[in-house]
């Protein structure tokens, strides 16, 4: 016969292995795997309201599809395709840096369509954000024209960050239902400029 101590040994015992391997198995199933350590922190955001990550401040304006763009400089781009124009203020909120917009990408489905560098000077591409002080002006997504009216065009989103990777990092991600706007002949954009429209 085990002796009534030996027998409360064994059942203590056995309670801390149990505790052990349920935090174990706690520990497994809540640690996040390294994808999802590496992935940015996304900050949802919505036309016409401001929306702020770790160093980055943006106010979407309006969205638009045309088939081509003029802008203030005298550039003019046509396409085979569409353009989606974006029109929007963006700020540094931490420090200033010798950084352009990192980030600048229309999601559309699996695909990501970058903000064109064709029109230079005339796009927020080529800006560069100071803290406090809002950079107005378009981004331009140029996107075959089959694209916008596709079922994934109504779950597009733009996505917005500081950095050019922005893992470990805010990333301001838009929902834009691009094939409930109407293609437009041509629009005339501002080149950007200090201040909000």
């Amino acid at each position: 016969m085990t002796p009534p101590v030996a027998r409360w040994r064994h059942a203590a015992n056995g309670a801390a292995l149990l505790a052990v391997l349920s935090v174990a198995s706690v520990v497994l199933h809540t640690t996040p795997n390294r994808e999802l350590q590496h992935s940015p922190m996304v900050v949802p955001a919505t036309l016409t309201e401001p929306a702020s990550g770790r160093d980055l401040r943006a106010t979407v304006h309006s969205v638009a599809v045309t088939e081509a763009v003029t802008a203030g400089n005298g550039w003019a781009g046509s396409t085979p395709g569409v353009w989606v124009v974006v029109e929007l203020s963006v700020e540094a909120v931490v420090e200033d840096r010798d950084r352009t917009l990192g980030t600048a990408v229309l999601r559309v489905g699996d695909t990501e369509y970058s903000a064109s560098t064709r029109p230079g000077t005339a796009t927020l591409v080529s800006g560069r954000p100071a803290t406090g002080i809002p950079l107005t002006g378009p981004l331009m997504f140029e996107l075959p024209a089959d694209v916008v009216s596709a079922p994934a065009a109504e779950r597009a989103t733009l996505e917005l960050a500081r950095n050019s990777d922005p893992r470990v990092d805010s990333l301001l991600v838009m929902p834009v239902d691009l094939a409930a706007l109407d293609v437009q002949p041509s629009i005339d954009v501002d080149l950007p400029h200090w201040g909000v429209r």
